[in-house]
């Protein structure tokens, strides 16, 4: 049952950022079409630079982060005193993708700045996925095209 719990928070997530992108890059989308560049060099080039210079939201949920967090802070930590850390980020519960990975590494930075501050881990935690924003979105633009085919369509149908 939990299981399935996450999925479903985890397909929500993954909803809400889709529908953010989706906000940044109709209008650059819409600017390029109007400039006169072709429809499909505009679709690709709007995906590209709104995946590159959007600021969402960081859409993950609230215990795989504090999960992740700590054990990538374990990990520094242990690296720190010279000790054995953990060969791959499989091993720390991270994604094999390379995205992923990097918004962990981004997330764990923000967590460590505040927790510096005075702030405990939750606390920390629960600031950066509520009140910061991504440094980009973390997605390739190959994903990207299959979120903006969808919407292609149904602006061709009006």
């Amino acid at each position: 049952m939990n299981d399935m719990k996450s999925s479903i928070e985890q397909r929500e997530m993954c909803q809400r950022r889709d529908k953010e992108f989706l906000a940044l890059y109709c209008p650059t989308y819409d600017a390029l079409v109007q400039k006169g560049v072709a429809e499909s060099k505009a679709k690709r080039a709007a995906a590209e630079f709104t995946i590159a210079n959007g600021h969402p939201h960081y859409h993950v949920n609230h215990e795989r982060a504090y999960r992740c967090v700590c054990n990538l802070l374990r990990a520094e930590e242990k690296k720190g005193c010279g000790a054995r850390t953990y060969r791959t980020g499989t091993e720390m519960g991270l994604s094999k993708n390379r995205l992923r990975r990097q918004m962990w590494y981004e997330i764990t930075q923000r967590v460590r700045g505040l927790m510096k501050q005075g702030m405990s881990v939750e606390s920390a935690i629960d600031h950066v996925l509520t009140h910061c924003r991504a440094s980009r979105f973390f997605i390739s633009p190959a994903t990207a095209m299959t979120k903006i085919a969808p919407q292609a369509r149904s602006r061709a149908l009006r």
